[in-house]
């Protein structure tokens, strides 16, 4: 019982309490109407090409616009701009429900509000991330805030495609557009419940947004501590979190399976990661998150050069769970790391970088493994990323043991 609480004792204050359910929810609708327009864009054009062309134009402006969506989380007041914020997603999910039920939703207009949603997005990740320190009263259960947020998102990628899968068998794509809507209503209404007092300094207002951008990036290369640790998630991300674009080649070409085994590895992944937020939310301390933060790298890049040597099924999925597992054991505490470590007045802008590093790298890097794929073959390409993750990782551990993390 004492775990249990532990695990989730951000839950003691109001505005976390009022926080949290919302944004569990709220994350399972958006993955819903993920699935139906990726679903819905295939079914009009049966192209791939015009599929992937569609979510690149949905998803690269993220990269230019969350690093200002940083300075605008350190400029303006953090609550106005969450309810704002939410606002914009609630219409947005509005809009695509409308046009689906009318019968009026095109490419063109799915390009448009897709564009529109990554604009939100840009502005809401560094935004909702930086506002954790606001809804804890003690900033010593900030990493439990951080880890259950992690925990959320980590439900919401195995229930959400579920669900979304589920209702578009059951019923049509205009139910998972509204299900999306009706799900981003109770945090928007929670948020408006909330009592937050954010207090900015007349220098940071008065910034220009080029200032702002400058002034964090100055001060991410200035401290080795913030370097070191975007470097560590930029790394792993273009190396390890690739893996969702290498697996369905590994199930075919390697396990010689099907679109189901390519579902239960996939979901293995998913469970590994959830179970692995759960335990983090009950170890925060920043000595246990440094020894976690190597721990969990080590366990995933061991199970890629693991999966790049078995051909059975069962191991691969056994992998697959630890491969999730080290993964969140990664993100997690070096977010939390960040956070513990950063000046509340650029905490926006650095984790408008962080989120780039997060994100940001994952379209490079499909490129970059699929072509070591395509010359060494599938098995070859998770040997060579576990041992060269597993390189970087224990040089750039060694030189974060030598940081003091005491602010």
């Amino acid at each position: 019982m004492n775990k249990f609480k532990e695990m989730f004792r951000a839950l003691k204050y109001r505005n976390f309490r009022l926080f949290f359910p919302g944004l569990a929810i709220s994350q399972i609708g958006i993955w819903v109407q993920n699935v139906a327009i990726s679903w819905l864009v295939y079914d009009i054009t049966r192209s791939p090409f015009i599929m992937g062309l569609v979510m690149f134009c949905n998803s690269i402006p993220f990269l230019f616009i969350t690093p200002i969506g940083g300075v605008i989380a350190d400029k303006f007041n953090r609550y106005k701009l969450l309810i704002t914020v939410q606002i914009l997603f609630t219409f947005q999910a509005f809009m695509l429900t409308v046009l689906s039920f009318t019968g009026n939703l095109r490419i063109w207009n799915i390009v448009i509000l897709g564009m529109f949603l990554t604009f939100i997005a840009a502005i809401d990740t560094p935004l909702r991330q930086s506002v954790f320190v606001l809804v804890v009263d003690d900033k010593k259960d900030l990493g439990n805030a951080i880890s259950l947020n992690s925990t959320c998102f980590n439900v919401a990628r195995l229930v959400g495609p579920a669900l979304g899968g589920i209702i578009l068998a059951t019923f049509n794509i205009t139910i998972c557009f509204l299900v999306n809507f009706l799900l981003l209503i109770p945090i928007l209404i929670l948020v408006q419940r909330m009592s937050i007092v954010d207090k900015k300094e007349e220098k940071i207002k008065n910034e220009t947004i080029l200032e702002g951008l400058k002034e964090g990036f100055d001060y991410c290369f200035k401290t080795p501590q913030i370097l070191i640790l975007l470097t560590y998630l930029g790394c792993y991300c273009f190396l390890i979190m690739v893996y969702p674009m290498l697996m369905p080649i590994y199930t075919a070409e390697v396990l010689h399976a099907n679109a189901d085994t390519l579902g239960f590895l996939l979901g293995a992944a998913g469970v590994g990661a959830l179970t692995s937020s759960l335990l983090i939310a009950i170890k925060t301390t920043t000595h246990n998150l440094r020894k976690i933060l190597l721990s969990g790298i080590t366990l995933a890049c061991f199970c890629f050069i693991c999966l790049g040597l078995i051909k059975s099924k069962f191991l691969a999925l056994i992998l697959m769970f630890g491969v999730g597992l080290g993964s969140t054991a990664v993100l997690t505490p070096e977010n939390i790391l960040l956070q513990t470590f950063l000046d509340d007045d650029k905490r926006g802008r650095v984790l408008g970088l962080n989120t780039i590093a997060f994100l940001g790298t994952t379209a490079f890097s499909s490129f970059f493994a699929g072509s070591i794929a395509h010359i060494v073959g599938i098995s070859n390409t998770f040997i060579i990323l576990g041992i060269l993750m597993l390189i970087i990782a224990f040089a750039l551990s060694f030189k974060l043991a030598k940081l003091n993390y005491k602010k």
